[in-house]
């Protein structure tokens, strides 16, 4: 049966990140930087809004050299908030495990599942369910991605760069060749500077170019394995699957409607993320020992707070209410208003027929 892959990059992730906590920042160029400490200007360039890029500032480059380039702009530096990302894209790639049954997390940003049972093999279908995807993201995070949909991870990867921000490229099986050939033989992954130096010494500059050379010359010149791999996907193929990794915890995180304290408020909040991970314990058939909060304050420094079960859980109920008094005990203790609350479930047993007391009653 032919495969169906979906691969999703969020759109400048860490910058689009910031630019939803503050929002007057939006329309500036943004410029994520992981600073070295050693001078105020020491460090590096993490990612950047397309603003920025349009300066020709962009990931790797120097602090300093950023700001020159953006020294006549009303540009906004901005330290890494690793923990933020890392909360977000937790509750992100959560989102995207419910579209398929076969889920692979390739970084922080980037994910691809494999869609063929979801969409029955159907292409007419993929690019509406794609965009279901990036709907519900958006609608929960306000977060854009680009999504490619084509029948290997290779395409679908390259689909999704080809189209940014805020695209859906479906490549139909019929239509790889025409899609790959224009582009420059650097386009492939895992081509960098030097294999494409190499490859430019035998007048190969192109896609199309690489897919008609001679096999046995890039096994000789790269080696088997990636000489192989080389024509492979110059051709498009790859056969690679989908590398599904259970999961090791559910977990979501929204942000309040407004900065604040009150239990009230932030328990409507938990009650909602509550249901919504119960119901993926269910679907996953799994049960749980452990219950934790996230807690993103009005300053975004972040705190987690946990509490685990000497026996496995599985109820709604013990997800609401545990979350509720771990976020009662960490306000007692606590003055600053909060911006965002998660809830997560972990340390995860797989069931195995009867997962509920109540089934026993049918």
């Amino acid at each position: 049966m032919q495969r169906i892959i979906l691969h999703l990059d969020l759109d400048y992730f860490y910058a689009q990140v910031e630019e939803t906590q503050n929002p007057d920042i939006k329309d500036k160029p943004i410029v994520v930087c992981q600073y070295s400490g050693r001078t105020d200007d020491s460090g590096a360039v993490a990612t950047t809004n397309y603003i920025a890029r349009k300066f020709n500032v962009k990931s790797g480059l120097a602090i300093k050299t950023a700001k020159k380039l953006l020294q006549n702009t009303d540009s906004v530096f901005i330290s890494t908030n690793h923990e933020l990302y890392e909360s977000i894209s937790e509750t992100i790639m959560n989102i995207i495990r419910k579209y398929s049954d076969k889920f692979e997390q390739l970084s922080i940003d980037e994910a691809c599942i494999d869609i063929s049972n979801k969409i029955n093999n159907d292409y007419q279908n993929a690019t509406k369910y794609g965009n279901e995807l990036k709907e519900e993201i958006k609608t929960l995070e306000n977060l854009t991605c680009s999504i490619g949909i084509s029948p290997n991870k290779l395409i679908s990867k390259m689909a999704a760069d080809s189209n940014k921000p805020n695209g859906t490229t479906v490549i139909l099986p019929d239509n790889i060749k025409d899609f790959l050939f224009p582009q420059k033989v650097n386009k492939l992954y895992g081509i960098g500077p030097k294999t494409n130096a190499k490859l430019a010494e035998f007048n190969i500059t192109t896609i199309q170019e690489l897919a008609n050379s001679e096999r046995t010359l890039l096994i000789d010149e790269f080696g088997q394995k990636f000489g192989v791999y080389l024509h492979d996907s110059a051709n498009g193929i790859d056969n690679e699957e989908v590398k599904d990794k259970p999961a090791d915890q559910i977990g979501r995180i929204v942000t309040l409607k407004e900065d604040t304290r009150d239990f009230d408020l932030i328990s409507q909040s938990i009650n909602n993320l509550s249901k919504d991970i119960f119901n993926q314990t269910l679907e996953k058939n799994i049960t749980f020992k452990t219950v934790s909060i996230t807690a993103i304050m009005e300053d975004l420094t972040i705190y987690q707070r946990s509490k685990s079960f000497e026996i496995f859980q599985n109820s709604n109920d013990i997800i609401a209410t545990t979350s509720q008094e771990l976020l009662r005990n960490f306000l007692s203790q606590e003055s600053r208003k909060l911006r965002r609350i998660g809830v997560r479930v972990s340390n995860f047993s797989q069931t195995k027929g009867q997962t509920n007391l109540f089934d026993f009653n049918s």
